[in-house]
């Protein structure tokens, strides 16, 4: 056993939260609740997009349980902060399930710290949906309860790439990444793409996770004259690695995906994000068409926390209808297998906020196969194409 994850589970057992058993597969249903769990990021790195999706998640239930929940039941949430630390969100998600014992794990925030957590849950037989990270390992290899809702990194980041080399005429990448399973996923999906071409990377660089100041590695990548970056890295580090790079006068193109495909990216690294590339299943709340329906979703928001809402709502929003839908398919009698039948009959379903449409069956546990390309043009992120890139 590896000394990271005895470490984990003598925590585990110190706080008596070791499981003796499987769940019982109708763990956290009653009569009048189903009572849900995640971990977000609420206090760390990406506190800037953890507290919107949890926010999401909760107007979300606002509006399942307002007209009535489903069959009958109301949800409950339980949200415990990771602070982005894969050590927390362990023994957050031990907590959830076998102290609050929750139904299921949903939109929980990270790659790291879900792909640390996770095998608690599945092991429990307690589902783990919708993970907020675009990491494969959300859907695989199969496991009949964990689903997957975001088109991979890996995907993600070779459409960008193949966009970047067949559509701008790029010919020496480079590349910044946070060094764990989030920024791996990019190099290892940047790599296999730049095969395709015969492009050799010119440069790569990596960044410990929470680190903001990029002076060193700016400059490596600048030194070895790369014609454009690509970027392993969240919200903040994404700012901060634009910012650093025009602070040097130089006016490189970058490259990002979803995680860092956010209105707060704009927020904090301000005139320095202008023409940054990036790829997404959604599109950020400022470009989407403001449907009377969408318009009364931000403004029930405005008015629950007073302020303004931000593109990570999107996720957590869209995460919980997903689970209604689901749920409401199951039937009355709701139980880990009739939710995994019930998700299993979702077909090009879609909510109020747009996004690629949802699609599952009895072997496929990806929701979706497709992303938006979009560049940041006057302050918002934009589609660069009319529709989204299907792979």
């Amino acid at each position: 056993m590896h000394l990271h994850r005895r470490h984990l589970l003598a925590s585990a057992a110190a706080w008596g939260l070791l499981p003796t058993a499987w769940a019982d597969s109708r763990q956290g249903i009653t009569d009048t609740e189903i009572l849900l769990g995640t971990h977000q990021d609420l206090s760390g790195p990406v506190a800037s997009l953890g507290t919107y999706l949890r926010d999401g998640m909760n107007l979300a239930i606002d509006d399942i349980n307002a007209a009535g929940g489903v069959h009958g039941r109301k949800i409950r949430l339980i949200v415990e902060d990771s602070s982005f630390d894969p050590r927390k969100a362990v023994l957050a998600t031990q907590k959830l399930v076998t102290r609050d014992k929750v139904f299921a794990l949903v939109a929980t925030l990270g790659s790291a710290t879900t792909q640390a957590s996770m095998g608690f849950a599945l092991e429990a037989n307690v589902p783990l949906l919708f993970a907020g990270t675009p990491a494969d390992f959300t859907y695989t290899p199969y496991n009949r309860i964990k689903f997957g809702l975001s088109v991979p990194y890996g995907e993600q980041v070779r459409a960008g790439v193949k966009y970047m080399i067949d559509k701008l005429g790029k010919k020496r990448p480079g590349i910044l990444y946070q060094d764990d399973e989030t920024g791996q996923n990019v190099l290892r999906a940047a790599a296999d793409q730049l095969k395709v071409h015969g492009i050799a990377m010119v440069e790569h660089t990596s960044y410990k996770r929470g680190e903001v100041n990029f002076s060193s590695q700016i400059a490596k990548l600048k030194a070895a004259n790369c014609d454009f970056i690509i970027l392993g890295t969240v919200i903040r580090e994404t700012a901060s690695a634009l910012q650093e790079a025009r602070k040097l006068g130089w006016n490189v193109d970058m490259l990002g995906n979803q995680a860092s495909m956010n209105s707060a990216v704009i927020k904090i690294g301000g005139d320095a994000v202008e023409g940054f590339y990036a790829t997404s299943p959604y599109l950020p709340l400022a470009t989407q068409e403001q449907t009377p329906a969408l318009v009364a979703l931000l403004k029930r928001y405005r008015d629950k926390y007073g302020k303004e809402p931000e593109d990570g709502l999107i996720y957590g929003y869209q995460s919980m209808m997903l689970f209604a839908e689901g749920a409401r398919l199951a039937g009355r009698n709701l139980s880990v297998d009739t939710l995994v039948t019930g998700l299993e009959q979702v077909k090009n379903w879609t909510t109020i906020v747009a996004a690629v449409p949802v699609t599952y069956g009895p072997n496929d546990r990806l929701a979706s196969n497709a992303a938006y390309m979009l560049q940041v043009k006057g302050g918002k992120f934009v589609p660069l194409l009319p529709t989204p890139i299907t792979f």
